[in-house]
């Protein structure tokens, strides 16, 4: 009878770390806050198509989603989130929102203002500087994302499309709340490690997107005959092996997809682990060169 029991309480457990293998990992920011190292990107997303790929990235168990003002779709964003908030997928605290202000903005304490609308949320979950502009640009929106953390609209700011040690320093001196978050171009053929390697020093988290190189260049990636190599290893897909590299490098990844199969496919990589040989071979393949050219 006590061999039974301790058998059943084995069960349990083990039952226990399974299901624990399959749910997204976080990091802690320097806000203190916690981030999913995985999440779903919606760039190109819009209408009912990028609705229903959020509805169905929070079913599957994504609990981080991507959206920026510039994409046009915050509006479709939020309306996945409550869908899936009210058929009990998942709970507001359980979801990381990020989205983007565009540096040419005219008034971007408004701009805020409105993505809290259209998202139909009391907070923002991370909030970034999408990309570089002017100086004078920049710092209005990063003051005014500042001013939105002290008010408690945003919880977490950062910046996105800077690649340099030099350009990123100002946003740590310059300003009381350094960024917490780097979003960068970041792929298998542009790794770009001295940055990240820094900015972890720095408390500084970097975000990948385009972690299959993005719409043009996917193939070049997913059919990559050392990635198939270590895939059919694994018995996983290209896509699963590329995202793992990303999640064992350190950073946070944001795949995006509008079809809910790749969706699912792209976030079952928790019950696998890339070995330090299998590591080496992937991170051999960077180039030191991005697609995208801001």
């Amino acid at each position: 009878m006590l061999l039974k029991k301790l058998l059943l309480i084995f069960a349990v457990l083990l039952m226990t770390d399974l299901i624990a293998a399959k749910e997204n990992q976080t990091v802690k920011l320097n806000s203190g806050y916690e981030m999913p190292t995985l999440g779903l990107g919606t760039w190109t997303l819009t209408g009912e198509t990028c609705e229903n790929a959020v509805y169905a990235a929070l079913k599957s168990g994504y609990r981080l989603i991507d959206t920026a003002k510039y994409y046009g779709n915050e509006s479709e964003v939020g309306n996945a989130i409550r869908r899936a908030i009210k058929d009990e997928i998942c709970k507001r605290e359980e979801i990381f929102v990020t989205t983007k202000l565009v540096p040419w903005s005219n008034n971007p304490d408004r701009d805020i203002d409105d993505s809290l609308k259209q998202l139909g949320l009391s907070y923002i979950d991370l909030c970034l500087l999408h990309q570089h502009g002017s100086t004078s640009g920049d710092d209005a929106v990063y003051k005014a994302m500042i001013r939105a953390v002290k008010d408690g609209k945003i919880r977490s700011i950062g910046i996105s499309n800077f690649y340099t040690e030099k350009t990123v320093s100002h946003f740590i001196k310059d300003f009381e709340i350094p960024p917490a978050v780097i979003q960068n171009e970041n792929h298998l053929k542009y790794q770009n490690n001295s940055l990240r390697d820094w900015a972890a020093k720095k408390g500084i988290f970097i975000e990948s997107y385009y972690p299959f190189g993005g719409r043009g260049h996917t193939k070049e990636h997913l059919q990559n005959e050392t990635v198939l190599e270590i895939a059919r290893a694994h018995g996983k897909t290209a896509a699963q092996i590329i995202v793992r590299w990303h999640l064992q490098s350190g950073y946070i990844t944001i795949p995006g997809s509008s079809n809910p199969a790749h969706i699912a496919e792209n976030f079952d990589v928790w019950d696998f682990e890339l070995t330090e040989n299998e590591m080496k071979k992937l991170n051999a393949l960077d180039t030191g060169r991005r697609y995208e050219n801001w």
